[in-house]
């Protein structure tokens, strides 16, 4: 019954890929609705984005697993402090959450499909 829960590596790739496909267009739709910030505010947030996307995706393919897992540790700290205390100027509140939630989903899932653990077909 366990194998059943298991995933396999090109599984764990498909849903990694498939979940950061999703996640980032659904950062680009969010981004669409930002009007109101000024563009010093917009390249913070862009800037912001962006490094969310690279540690995820580095989280998916490094080696080195542990490092990656503190790093993602880190920049969800550093990322939540700033969306907290420091939300950008002239984003409106409802957007904020949004965002903040996509992120947070975003991060979840990611996690899950890489600390999921994986059935090698070719060992069995």
């Amino acid at each position: 019954m366990k194998h059943l829960f298991r995933n396999t590596p090109g599984g764990k790739t498909g849903a990694i890929d498939g979940l950061n496909l999703f996640f980032g267009a659904l950062l680009g739709a969010n981004l669409g609705t930002m009007q109101a910030l000024d563009l010093p505010q917009y390249i913070e947030l862009v800037l912001l984005l962006a490094g969310t996307v690279m540690v995820l995706r580095m989280l998916s393919t490094s080696e080195r697993r542990t490092y990656m897992l503190v790093l993602v540790g880190i920049y969800i700290a550093i990322i939540g402090a700033l969306l907290v205390f420091l939300p950008p100027k002239g984003l409106p509140a409802a957007d904020l959450h949004r965002l903040t939630v996509t992120l947070a989903i975003w991060v979840a899932c990611i996690l899950g499909a890489e600390l999921s653990p994986v059935h090698d077909e070719s060992k069995a």
